[in-house]
């Protein structure tokens, strides 16, 4: 200790209790280096594991986004075939009517609807993954109008949800029941083709 410290008690005591917080901290570190190098296998093995299971989940998620992302663009571009094949062999359908395959769903669509333009659009899913199923929630906007002819004398906008179920098949994402409900129509014309169109 030199004479100035010697002198000054609270430079001392500072320095004192400097050096002891330093070698708390110290000790404190490798005590925690020391646990977390002694981790048991098991403990990295579980980490590891979560790890991988949310890696799953989240790319469960995106899957099931793109089948539905899929519906709404086969609906609206009448893919009719490929609209179908987004579901399971026996799904539940109640999209206002009822279908008992996506090929009802698919050809029954097409003949209401014909050249009609339509425009369907689903946004901020709630999806909830369960091993090979899976149940989502989403919000839903269409615009729909019917050809020249229909028993429909109006189109309709509509907002509301989709309920759904998914399972996984073979690897990839099906949809298995849809159920739609609307909180709001509007009426909107029906279509009118230009010369060009008829």
């Amino acid at each position: 200790m030199n004479t100035h410290e010697s002198r000054n008690p609270s430079a001392w005591r500072s320095r004192t209790v400097g050096a002891a917080a330093v070698a708390a901290l110290l000790v404190g570190g490798g005590a925690g280096a020391a646990a977390w190098a002694s981790q048991p296998a098991s403990a990295a093995h579980t980490t590891a594991a979560s790890n991988a299971a949310t890696v799953q989940r989240l790319a469960d998620v995106e899957e099931i986004r793109q089948v539905k992302a899929r519906y709404f663009r086969y609906l609206d571009s009448k893919q009719w075939s490929k609209l179908a094949a987004l579901f399971t062999a026996h799904p539940t359908i109640d999209v206002g009517a009822k279908y008992s395959s996506g090929k009802e769903l698919a050809e029954k669509t097409a003949a209401l609807l014909g050249d009609a333009p339509t425009a369907h659009q689903g946004f901020l899913p709630e999806i909830q993954v369960h091993g090979n199923r899976a149940t989502a929630t989403w919000a839903m906007e269409d615009y729909v109008s019917f050809p020249p002819g229909s028993s429909y004398k109006n189109g309709f906008h509509g907002y509301g949800q989709y309920h759904d179920t998914y399972q996984r098949i073979n690897g990839h994402w099906y949809i298995s029941s849809t159920v739609l409900s609307r909180f709001r129509v509007d009426t909107v014309p029906n279509w009118t083709p230009s010369p060009a169109q008829k």
